[in-house]
């Protein structure tokens, strides 16, 4: 939940519980696609938040369907134009718009081949024009010819292969479509074509919900929180610094790049509880090796690799005693070794006697003790910790016995998300933005005292 519920609105609250259903979770329907599923979601969540309720969406990829949902056997319908009750009666006669917008969107048309003023829905007549389908304010307005189709990214190849002449569709799924497309030729026509505010709906049978809802939204609008509000996801990581900045930098600039979505990374202190709470109840984990779904695949089940690395593993063995040739793991065999707890490529291959425990500075100390014969590690995590404790008898031996890129893994509920975040990735590294992050977190680690 973006802003989570932190906040106690006087006068909202006081009420709480005098006829909402306790215990219960509201189910809203939407046809909305990313990004636009993900902010609502974010904001209707957070207003059911401050009245100390739940709130979830569920997809369906007919906007008609749910709608039909929504007034029949749901609790409401995400978001709505201002007249859907007029545009579809038969469709709407169980619900109540809250009267404060949920969110306001602009309409836009694009076009590969063409390039006219948009004044207004008659600017269409002589093109054809695409559009998605269950889309009422489009399926009422726009005139001529024009071709319908489930999803905007469908819109978007049609367009692209010259099949249609303008597609209609509001402006973040447009973007969003196309940049996950990496088309670079579709242009969005000037003025835009609406600007449109979206109400939630509530079944008549929450209509005591209606008016305070109205009230938290207002000021959640008052706030700015509508305006700045974007989709926030939570990542978990077992990693520790400074590879977590690393990684935590590099996400939340592919998360920006991909949708203008903002991302958080949360420090676990276990990769094996990072990896179990990603899969359960996240939105991802932040690195694993590339076989981590073969390696561990109950936790792992609802987890999708986004196929373009987020980090280079490099794990190092570290000793206080006798340097030895580092050829595999089977040179590891008759000394005692330890690394951290969930490291699941070291769990599964480490020889000999193993100390494995949840972080890192106890191994090393346990090393510098000569209570341990090795530890294995990431090189900018131990580096930074043995500079930090002067361990000066511990020293890295060399080749690495580990060197494989990383990869973010991103629950299956956001699987449509991966082709946007694997270009954003790819341009980063392109432009040097991927490196510098690195190069920026080692700056300060050798400027550290």
């Amino acid at each position: 939940m973006l802003f989570g519920a932190l906040f106690w609105v006087s006068g909202v609250a006081a009420a709480d519980g005098a006829t909402a259903e306790s215990g219960k979770t509201y189910v809203f329907h939407t046809a909305y696609q990313t990004p636009i599923r993900e902010i609502l979601e974010s904001r209707i969540q957070e207003a059911f938040a401050r009245l100390h309720l739940k709130a979830e969406l569920r997809y369906t990829p007919s906007s008609q369907r749910a709608l039909m949902l929504a007034n029949q056997e749901g609790d409401g319908d995400a978001g709505r134009v201002t007249d859907i009750k007029e545009i579809a009666p038969a469709h709407t006669a169980n619900l109540i718009l809250v009267p404060t917008p949920i969110m306001v969107m602009e309409l836009a048309v694009y076009s590969k081949n063409f390039s006219f003023p948009v004044t207004g829905w008659h600017s269409l007549q002589k093109y054809h024009n695409g559009a998605r389908l269950g889309a009422k304010i489009l399926e009422e307005n726009i005139p001529g010819r024009t071709t319908f189709l489930p999803t905007t990214v469908q819109l978007v190849r049609m367009l692209e292969a010259g099949r249609i002449d303008t597609m209609v569709e509001w402006k973040r799924m447009a973007d969003h479509a196309i940049r996950s497309l990496g088309l670079a030729d579709i242009r969005q026509l000037t003025p835009l074509l609406k600007v449109q505010p979206f109400h939630l709906c509530l079944h008549k049978r929450h209509a005591d919900l209606v008016p305070r809802l109205d009230e938290v939204i207002s000021r959640m609008d008052e706030e700015g929180l509508l305006d700045a509000a974007q989709q926030e996801f939570v990542f978990y990581t077992g990693v520790q610094s400074p590879v977590r900045e690393i990684l935590a930098g590099r996400l939340q600039e592919a998360f920006s790049r991909a949708g203008n979505f903002r991302l958080r990374l949360v420090y676990t202190g276990s990769a094996q509880r990072s990896l179990l709470m990603a899969n359960e109840e996240g939105d991802g984990d932040a690195a694993r090796v590339p076989d981590i779904k073969e390696i561990a695949p109950e936790v792992t089940a609802d987890l999708l690799q986004i196929p373009e690395s987020i980090n280079q593993i490099r794990f190092f063995v570290y000793t206080a005693g006798e340097e030895f040739a580092v050829n595999g793991y089977e040179s590891l065999a008759h000394l005692r070794n330890g690394f951290r707890l969930g490291a699941k490529i070291l769990e599964k291959n480490i020889p000999g006697r193993r100390t494995i425990l949840p972080e890192s500075e106890r191994l090393f100390r346990m090393l510098n003790d000569g209570r341990l014969d090795t530890v294995i590690e990431w090189d900018l995590i131990s580096d930074a910790l043995i500079k930090r404790h002067n361990y000066s008898m511990v020293r890295k031996l060399t080749p690495p016995l580990i060197n494989l890129p990383t990869y973010a893994l991103i629950h299956r509920k956001h699987e449509e998300l991966i082709p946007a975040l694997v270009k954003a990735l790819q341009e980063m590294k392109s432009d040097g933005t991927f490196a510098r992050i690195e190069e920026e977190v080692r700056g300060g680690l050798e400027s550290a005292p």
